[in-house]
């Protein structure tokens, strides 16, 4: 099959085995940089019969290349980024990677507490700044705190190990709570409204659906401890963006960090970026050299599963 990376950069081409697709007759070829519009896009992909999706398609796309029948998305979250509608009128199976870069995202939801927890921006502001007033950053250790995590899938189980490693208290919300699962994580299940009423830190790691869309709203927000962190390293569709701002800026809550938006990147004069007590990362949560080279290998293995006829991952199939 000929298969094709319309939207590449450097960075994952640097990591990619092209030994698989050689013993298999396959071909690839590579372009870097996005498309700019959809006729780009047809350009680039004339003749192909795969994709390999690393950021973003349009819709028209699919409608445009009548050769295409699947496309691989480097991520998790392919409904924002592929319009599965017209895939499923074109007969194109999408594929994503369910699972990857789990301990990439944990450690980086770490790091975004301790930077909340102990102050760390501010404090390099205040130096750059020509000030020096420790006294002004109080912080807060995390041993001993009550660690909520919600969602229970790969990241969060590491999330919870994570926490458990430096002594805090993790408890646990997910939509399928069992017993049996309970007892795997070592941590108990309890409702949103407890882990969000009793936790110290909160961290999101959960999968966009329609039923997960604004699940963290003005109200769960309220019954945070006005000490308490909010961090989201899953999507920003979970959380209700003005009832977060709102929230900082009433002091009704500690802070919060986020690292992926509606909207990226943000435009100018988004609330997001005149929140009191907000860290922003730009959507790198995901980005160390060890995930990259797992993304990027399971994502050319969607591709070849469905060249030899057992797709796998697959979000919406080719029609009969």
């Amino acid at each position: 099959m000929r298969f094709v990376c319309a939207d590449g950069e450097k960075q994952f081409k640097a990591v990619l085995d092209t030994e698989p697709l050689r013993s298999q007759g396959h071909e690839l070829v590579w372009y870097d940089g996005r498309p700019e519009d959809v006729d780009e896009w047809r350009r680039r992909l004339d003749g192909a019969e795969g994709v390999m999706l690393m950021w973003g398609m349009p819709a028209g796309v699919l409608s445009a290349v009548p050769t295409l029948r699947v496309v691989s998305f480097a991520g998790s979250g392919v409904g924002s980024y592929v319009p599965l509608d017209e895939a499923a009128r074109c007969g194109v199976t999408i594929c994503n990677v369910p699972s990857y870069g789990a301990n990439a995202v944990a450690e980086h939801a770490l790091a975004l507490t301790f930077a909340l927890a102990r102050r760390i921006c501010e404090g390099d502001r205040l130096v750059r700044g020509g000030r020096w007033s420790p006294g002004e950053l109080v912080g807060v250790e995390l041993a001993g705190r009550r660690l909520g995590v919600v969602g229970a899938g790969p990241i969060g189980r590491r999330m919870v190990a994570l926490g458990r490693a430096l002594g805090m208290r993790p408890a646990a919300w997910t939509r399928s709570p069992t017993n049996a699962r309970a007892q795997q994580l070592g941590v108990p299940f309890v409702s949103l409204e407890q882990l969000f009423s009793e936790s110290d830190v909160i961290s999101l790691h959960l999968a966009h659906r329609p039923e997960t869309e604004g699940l963290v709203d003005a109200r769960l927000l309220g019954l945070m401890q006005p000490h308490a962190l909010l961090v989201n390293t899953a999507r920003a569709q979970l959380v209700d963006t003005d009832a977060l701002v709102a929230a900082l800026r009433d002091r009704r809550m500690g802070g919060a960090a986020v690292d992926a938006f509606a909207e990226e990147p943000l435009p100018a004069g988004h609330p997001l970026l005149a929140a009191p007590r907000l860290l922003l990362t730009p959507h790198v949560a995901f980005n160390t050299a060890e995930a990259t080279a797992e993304l990027v290998r399971l994502t050319l293995d969607n591709l070849l599963a469905f060249a030899a006829g057992t797709p796998r991952n697959v979000c919406t199939a080719s029609l009969p």
